[in-house]
């Protein structure tokens, strides 16, 4: 019965800490040199009280000078390939994997057994602070429109406003439009 509870303490645990394979390294500082424009297009720029997220609508054309302008300014450094390489994502998650399947071999192995309790301790909390990464990773935030809400007032003092934008893609070639919820107080 110990054994049987134990290895479900331990496969809990391995299960609660696949939150931590989310680790990566932080995105590199852009270069300061001023990049070269690929690619010259319109945007227009709309409101619309009406709508709950702003929306960028890129015909299918631009798109592709868009792609092809981004396939031919590959001027990426070999850190830069390295620091998205999606393979080394994948290489830091299977060797976190490993190094906490092992040590929980190791510790469901080991003789002791008042070293279990202890055991069963750090894994509850590890579980514990899983479990708060995936609520606080999983709280919605305000709606969209009011992330565009001081976009007026911004502009007039030439300060920046982020908000969530959507993007869709429609036939045609057209410009680019931007349209931004925003409702009148």
């Amino acid at each position: 019965m110990k054994r049987i509870l134990m290895l479900t303490v331990v496969t809990s645990a391995l299960l609660g800490s696949a939150v931590y394979a989310f680790g990566d390294i932080a995105k590199p500082k852009p270069s300061p040199v001023a990049p070269k424009p690929g690619l010259y297009t319109g945007l227009i720029i709309t409101s619309d009280p009406k709508a709950s997220e702003a929306r960028l609508i890129i015909s299918q054309d631009t798109l592709k000078s868009l792609q092809e302008a981004a396939a031919h300014s590959g001027n990426k450094s070999w850190g830069e390939q390295i620091v998205h390489s999606s393979t080394r994502t994948i290489m830091a998650g299977t060797f976190m994997f490993l190094a906490i399947s092992f040590a929980g071999i190791w510790c469901a192995r080991s003789g002791q057994r008042r070293t279990h309790k202890a055991i069963v301790a750090v894994f509850l909390v590890a579980i514990a602070f899983g479990m708060a990464t995936i609520i606080v990773r999983a709280n919605a935030g305000p709606p969209g429109y009011i992330r565009w809400q001081n976009l007026p007032q911004a502009l007039k003092a030439g300060q920046e406003t982020a908000g969530g934008v959507d993007i869709e893609i429609v036939p045609g070639d057209d410009e680019m439009k931007l349209i931004i919820p925003l409702r009148k107080k």
